[in-house]
């Protein structure tokens, strides 16, 4: 992540935009982030360790971000937005769990093909590739 947050002031800076206090607390909680992420929840981590930042700012980072094609947006249930940092593995699909939530990544040798054949189809200019599976995870078929 290291690289991607100075490429991102890097690329601020070529664009004239100012990299703000806020811009750069985000920035630093994203550091913290292994995980995959929505708004609210950068929103309360940065809230609860006393940074005061608004939602707008935090949704107007994301889609910077997301512009400079350094984080993914992703939809799942409910029209609700996750984030993951652009760096991880190009083409996966992500497995989600419809009872708590959890989002796992995975890949296969199926998304290569599939890749090359959406390539063929029409001829298409695929960017990347984004396959979602619902259902339950393994502690929540436990239960």
């Amino acid at each position: 992540m290291q690289k991607e947050v100075g490429q991102f002031r890097y690329t601020l800076a070529s664009r004239g935009l100012k990299n703000t206090r806020e811009r750069e607390m985000i920035l630093r909680e994203l550091e913290l982030r292994k995980a995959h992420f929505n708004a609210e929840e950068l929103y309360d981590g940065l809230r609860h360790k006393g940074v005061k930042v608004s939602r707008p700012t935090i949704y107007r980072t994301l889609k910077l971000l997301e512009t400079f094609h350094l984080v993914k947006r992703f939809n799942i249930l409910n029209n609700c937005c996750y984030y993951e940092f652009a760096g991880r593995e190009q083409d996966h699909g992500h497995l989600i769990c419809e009872q708590c939530g959890k989002i796992l990544d995975f890949s296969c040798r199926s998304l290569e093909s599939l890749k090359a054949e959406m390539t063929k189809y029409k001829d298409f200019e695929m960017d990347y590739i984004c396959i979602q599976v619902f259902g339950l995870c393994k502690n929540c078929q436990k239960k």
